[in-house]
């Protein structure tokens, strides 16, 4: 693809405007007063964050509980010898322990964050 000779001439024309743009604005750099430029201008600081107390919610597994229940005697009647009814205690009463089961719960727990130093953004 050939390209117009007006757009070759116009680009070379720039190009060549552009270059002497270039060295006038290093040599006014060259001569101009010495400035002290930081390379550490937008790099974070670090700041202390004193210590301090922070409340957290974590789930926490809570054993079931244990309870004695009593178990009630079960007696029965019985036809006796002389055709009388009978009142027999067939098992005793005793007690029992019942387990009941676990569960997780959401608590808030209290914990202490100590001081550190943290990188915070710069906003000049």
């Amino acid at each position: 693809m050939k390209l117009p000779f007006a757009l070759l001439l116009g680009s070379a024309l720039l190009l060549a405007s552009a270059e002497p743009a270039a060295q006038r604005v290093a040599a006014s750099l060259h001569h101009a007063p010495s400035v002290r430029v930081s390379s550490y201008s937008h790099a974070p600081r670090r700041v202390w964050v004193p210590g301090h107390h922070e409340t957290r919610l974590e789930q926490v597994w809570v054993p079931g509980c244990s309870e004695r229940v009593w178990v009630e005697p079960v007696f029965e009647l019985r036809l006796g010898s002389c055709r009388t009814w009978i009142r027999v205690e067939v098992a005793p009463g005793h007690w029992r322990t019942v387990q009941h089961p676990g569960h997780y719960e959401t608590r808030a727990v209290s914990v202490w964050i100590p001081g550190h130093h943290a990188s915070r953004a710069r906003c000049d």
